[in-house]
């Protein structure tokens, strides 16, 4: 974020430990939270400056003042794990925004996450709007969105490089601000080189020309550049 727009993270703050536990103790223990979850909170759990998620907060000390109220009942703890709170407009309140921890993904770092007031989740009687698969996805998809392509209004779900003549050019400077770096191979404007393996089965030979050095039927791995 700062390489693309410095003093665009001058505004965080972070959760401190003792908020981060005070969290996870509502839910089952810190370990609980999601892995990524835990890293955003102590970079930016505390404030996230100018830069916002969703139409409300994601501060740690809102989720906690909000946790606090015994008198409100919420939806099952041990499976959703609210991390925003919707903020209250001339439309009333907006949704909050929620983990699914009963949905973790593989690796176990993150969790589906869905968007729904919390009375209709507590009470199954609407259906969870999923604008992103993951927080880690949210957190990618606005990153780049509004920093990389510092695009103000509304995210498009899709990116146009343009017309044909220009495209290739174009990509090449969204993937170098995306931090992808050139090779020896240098740039051409009508091809994008990538790299791929590629296993190649041959017979005995000791043709230099062909993919093995070994005798017999072997397999080796290689890497080609395709345009």
């Amino acid at each position: 974020m700062e390489r693309w727009k410095p003093g665009s993270t001058r505004g965080f703050r972070p959760a401190s430990t003792a908020q981060i536990g005070a969290l996870g103790a509502f839910h089952g223990g810190r370990d609980v939270l999601p892995r990524v979850y835990r890293e955003f909170l102590s970079v930016m759990g505390d404030s996230t400056g100018e830069w916002r998620l969703t139409r409300g907060t994601t501060s740690i000390s809102a989720l906690l003042e909000d946790l606090e109220d015994r008198d409100h009942e919420r939806p099952d703890l041990q499976r959703y794990l609210k991390f925003a709170v919707g903020e209250d407009d001339y439309n009333g309140r907006q949704p909050d925004d929620f983990f699914d921890l009963a949905r973790p993904t593989s690796d176990g770092a993150d969790a589906d996450i869905l968007r729904i007031h919390e009375e209709r989740l507590k009470h199954g009687d609407a259906e969870a709007e999923r604008p992103f698969s993951t927080f880690s996805d949210l957190l990618r998809t606005l990153v780049v969105v509004k920093i990389a392509f510092q695009i103000r209004d509304k995210s498009p779900r899709y990116f146009d490089l343009g017309r044909r003549l220009k495209v290739i050019e174009r990509a090449y400077e969204l993937l170098l601000r995306l931090g992808f770096e050139t090779t020896e191979l240098g740039i051409s404007l009508s091809s994008i080189l990538l790299k791929i393996h590629v296993v190649v089965r041959s017979p005995c030979s000791s043709d230099p020309r062909t993919w093995t050095d070994a005798c017999g039927s072997g397999l080796r791995t290689t890497t080609k550049s395709v345009g």
